[in-house]
């Protein structure tokens, strides 16, 4: 009993990373209502695939996310205590205790590594609570959770986890955690079974010329490819013609040098790393502004790319970059120029797309 209270209270504190999506499903609805553990991706022993559940919430998508987004919504799992500082390499902290404080060693500690609002967000464990049985395995695990609203205000939602090895602690954690995400996604669903209030309506992104750049295309192609292409530096090579330095993994870089004549550091995205990824399904980056935007290019905004079966070797590819409204309210008065460089994106990327749309159409990128 002891190791079920530790694995439901850690997955409550979800080790996982989160995808809502309110047009684009990411997971059929069950036949029947509750959760579905999803099989793995390919029968294996030991299974390093990525672990899965999915089910159907029933709230509006908006609702769901302020869940994981906001303190107040993050305590509809049951935890006393709750800080999130939510932002791309912000912390999510919780205690379940009362006479527990935040930072003490029962706090349960993740890091945001990226997010789409109402879409995704992903995160890693940062410090695990004191006593938690896996103190090796969970430093190469990361979490991706993806919900999508279904039109009739309710949310199907789905959580996973990357990275699992086959060592045996890695092993016995995922059987651990396959346990207790099903039970922390009934425990969502029961909560918003009981009461729900629908959260008021956003504005749409086009009334913000600081808002998140949404672009996406239909590639010819089977996602594995797409993928593949996407997120290596051969792939990059083949469709845009550019040198580049991928590693996938978190933490990895993600440069693409758009030019090497340049000097070193003003030749594209050098710093910016990966920050997550479901294999064939969702990847994730920093981004940087070009050198004429000298002091917006020192910081970050992010991207999330997205990879939809459509059959018949068909991929839809989106693109979300985001980040915009953060830099600007971190620097006020470098406002318009964050502007200047959301209206740079938004004609950059549909070429970016073009070329990998044309990779398959006519065997040559850009």
């Amino acid at each position: 009993m002891r190791t079920f209270e530790i694995a439901c209270r850690l997955v409550v504190c979800p080790l996982i990373a989160i995808t809502l999506s309110g047009s684009r499903a990411v997971a059929d609805e069950p036949a029947v209502k509750g959760v579905q553990v999803l099989p793995p991706a390919a029968a294996a022993v030991p299974d390093v695939s990525p672990l899965s559940v999915e089910g159907i919430v029933n709230a509006p998508v908006g609702e769901v996310w302020r869940v994981f987004s906001t303190s107040e919504g993050f305590k509809s799992f049951g935890v006393a205590k709750c800080d999130i500082d939510f932002r791309v390499g912000g912390l999510m902290r919780a205690c379940y205790s009362e006479k527990s404080e935040i930072g003490d060693p029962t706090t349960i500690q993740n890091r945001i590594l990226s997010f789409e609002p109402e879409r995704m967000v992903a995160f890693r464990i940062d410090k695990p609570p004191q006593g938690f049985p896996f103190m090796n395995s969970w430093q190469s695990v990361w979490s991706v959770v993806t919900m999508s609203g279904l039109g009739d205000g309710r949310t199907a939602l789905r959580m996973t986890q990357v990275g699992y090895t086959a060592e045996d602690e890695s092993q016995k954690m995922r059987e651990f955690f396959k346990m207790g995400n099903a039970w922390s996604l009934q425990k969502l669903q029961k909560h918003f079974d009981a009461s729900v209030q629908v959260a008021p309506p956003t504005l749409a992104h086009a009334e913000d010329p600081l808002a998140s750049i949404e672009e996406d295309v239909v590639v010819a192609g089977p996602r594995e490819e797409v993928f593949s292409v996407y997120t290596t530096s051969a792939g990059w090579k083949s469709f845009f013609n550019v040198e580049s330095k991928i590693e996938l993994r978190p933490g990895g870089p993600f440069e693409i040098y758009f030019s090497m004549e340049p000097p070193a550091g003003s030749r594209g995205s050098e710093g910016c790393m990966v920050l997550s990824y479901i294999p064939n399904r969702m990847f994730s980056y920093t981004w940087n502004a070009p050198p004429k935007f000298a002091a917006a290019r020192v910081e970050r905004t992010w991207v999330v790319v997205t990879f939809d079966d459509l059959g018949l070797a068909r991929t839809k590819v989106h693109i979300s970059h985001l980040g915009f409204a953060e830099m600007a309210a971190a620097h006020a008065d470098r406002a318009e120029e964050y502007k200047e460089v959301r209206g740079y994106f938004a004609k950059a990327w549909p070429h970016v797309l073009g070329a990998l749309k044309a990779k398959w159409e006519t065997g040559q990128g850009r």
